[in-house]
């Protein structure tokens, strides 16, 4: 498994290094200022947007089509219908689909704000050298990733796909990671995952270095190192598998920091006598020019009710830790109302506040952690 993991990490660094970074050219149409007509880019044709441009419309790109942007795409729906899309400029786009073996190319000067990017059926690639902020990023039916820029997603999934998240790499989930149905997910570059981890039904995933899953973790598939040396993950919540981890060859370090007695809250399936139990300490490494992101607050309200409420609400949190917290309400104009302080601990504490005297309104409730990270949410006062 591995000799095949690193045989598809070297073809697939081979291609993206046949696509050279050359600007765009041979053009056969140039936008270089607002347009905002609706367009289907057909073979032959080579749309190329100046610095100045920007195509506001909606776009699709058909087989044998290409579009070039050194400025910007802003467009609700941008559909690769089997063309390629080049991208060294801005990209401000709702729905982003790449399909019937399209290309899209965010090279390292180009920058994508997406809410969705779909990459679906055989031979349709994501390439990423630049920047990608997305809040869905799903890749299906045979497609292709390759991340080695930076890409920040709410969630990310994989279904009968290639994930390739290779150095220097950034690839940070603000909340789950799905990877399934016979995919593979290949990490050898900084991956973060702040909410639950999925590896199941047939997929592989293989990392080179400590994983973070910042909640739950399930295994039903196949869990490999990608290293010689070590490589797992640092779960905070539970741990749970009924799959595959690692094999006599090939050391996997699974560190849930509960330290359940058996390594995991849930030690079914087959693990390999070579796993480890937190003895790794090979963190994924954040690239050189990555800012970190903001650190998030230990505690997260989960919780709270009755929402709107005439007398007392009732706030259920989940804590990474035990500490003192502070819980505010805080009216829209950012007067405090109230202000207690309370005991959490690690899991799930619960507490009320009264809000009785409070007149008819909005109000946002503010909880501060030890280190002065703060979660918050709004909730209604009715008389």
């Amino acid at each position: 498994m591995k000799k095949n993991y690193f045989k598809i990490l070297v073809l697939t660094l081979f291609a993206f290094s046949m696509k050279a970074n050359a600007q765009c050219s041979s053009c056969t149409v140039t936008i270089s200022a607002v347009d905002p007509s609706n367009y289907i880019i057909a073979s032959g044709q080579t749309f190329c947007v100046t610095p100045t441009g920007n195509m506001t419309g909606l776009i699709t790109i058909s087989t044998g089509g290409t579009l070039c942007n050194e400025g910007a795409i802003s467009s609700a729906d941008l559909w690769v219908n089997g063309g390629t899309f080049n991208n060294y400029g801005t990209v401000n786009v709702s729905n982003l689909l790449v399909s019937t073996a399209g290309d899209y190319n965010n090279y390292s000067t180009g920058t994508a704000t997406l809410d969705s990017i779909l990459i679906t059926n055989t031979s349709s690639t994501l390439y990423n050298t630049g920047t990608m902020t997305t809040i869905r990023l799903g890749n299906s039916d045979n497609a292709a990733v390759t991340n080695m820029g930076s890409i920040t997603a709410d969630y990310v999934g994989d279904s009968v796909a290639t994930f390739n998240n290779n150095a220097p790499a950034y690839l940070k989930i603000n909340y789950d990671l799905y990877n399934a149905y016979n995919s593979g997910f290949y990490n050898v570059g900084y991956l973060d995952i702040d909410r639950d981890f999925l590896n199941s039904t047939g997929a592989t995933f293989a990392t080179s270095c400590m994983v973070a899953v910042g909640r739950d973790w399930y295994n039903t598939a196949i869990i490999l190192s990608a290293t010689s040396t070590c490589a797992g993950f640092n779960i905070v919540g539970g741990s749970y598998n009924t799959g595959s981890i690692g094999t006599s060859s090939n050391a996997v370090d699974i560190c849930d920091a509960g330290n359940p007695p058996m390594g995991l809250d849930g030690p079914g399936g087959t693990i390999a006598t070579t796993t480890t139990y937190c003895t790794c300490s090979n963190a994924c490494v954040i690239p050189a020019g990555i800012n970190e992101p903001i650190a998030q607050s230990s505690v997260l309200i989960q919780n709270i009710y009755p929402n709107p409420t005439s007398s007392s609400l009732t706030i259920e949190l989940k804590n990474t830790e035990a500490e003192e917290l502070v819980v505010e309400v805080i009216d829209l104009m950012g007067r405090k109302q109230s202000s207690v302080k309370i005991n959490s601990i690690a899991g799930l504490t619960s507490t009320s506040v009264d809000v009785s005297r409070l007149a008819q309104g909005t109000y946002i409730l503010n909880i501060t952690d030890s280190k002065k990270l703060q979660s918050k949410q709004l909730f209604s006062v009715v008389k």
